[in-house]
């Protein structure tokens, strides 16, 4: 506020409570500390503060104000309110919270928000991913696509009811559908050998 502004607010201070001392050089002294609100603002908390006292501090009309710039700030985004979104790569983290809170800022102040068009939040959809990046490989068994069941990379495997299910031995091996194949057919014959071991004990007793 200007020196002008807290003339202003004083008078206005002293019209909500009559009671309240006010002299030549109070407009002085609140400047020194009001100067660096807006003078809308700090009507609104004289007024708040006002309706629950006959007597009005510039402390307690800073804690009014700080009270009313977070309740705009908390709800710039939301059903029915012009949401903005900050414009600032989402992977640039320093930018994106530098935007972001520029944008509470402003809607603490109490400035319009304005919508960006569709298209400049589309615009990145779909994007490529850098060559770097899509040729990191996952480690473990899910980081090569399932030859069993056809699972992408980073998915588990799942049985033919859709079902999820440990990786497929072809997977595990980092290997082919071969390679699955030969599991099947260690563990049918491991199984064999345990029946008939199975059977060689019930025929002994």
């Amino acid at each position: 506020m200007t020196p002008d502004e807290v003339v202003v607010l004083a008078r206005y201070v002293r019209a909500l409570c009559p009671g309240q001392k006010f002299d030549e050089y109070t407009p002085d002294a609140w400047h020194d500390v009001l100067a660096d609100f807006a003078l809308a603002d700090a009507r609104a908390a004289a007024a708040a503060v006002a309706r629950k006292q006959p007597f009005v501090s510039p402390a307690e009309i800073i804690d009014e104000i700080r009270k009313i710039r977070d309740a705009r700030a908390d709800g710039f985004q939301g059903p029915g309110l012009s949401a903005e979104i900050p414009d600032a790569d989402p992977d640039d983290v320093q930018a994106y919270l530098s935007a972001l809170r520029g944008l509470r800022t402003r809607a603490a102040d109490g400035l319009e928000m304005k919508k960006r068009p569709i298209a400049a939040l589309l615009e990145s959809v779909g994007r490529e991913v850098p060559g770097e990046v899509a040729a990191v490989k996952r480690p473990g068994p899910l980081g090569i696509e399932c030859p069993n069941c056809g699972a992408a990379i980073g998915r588990p495997c799942r049985t033919p009811g859709g079902k999820e299910r440990a990786a497929h031995a072809a997977r595990q091996n980092g290997g082919t559908a071969t390679d699955e194949q030969a599991e099947t057919e260690r563990r049918k014959a491991a199984s064999a050998r345990h029946l008939a071991r199975v059977q060689d004990e019930e025929a002994a007793s």
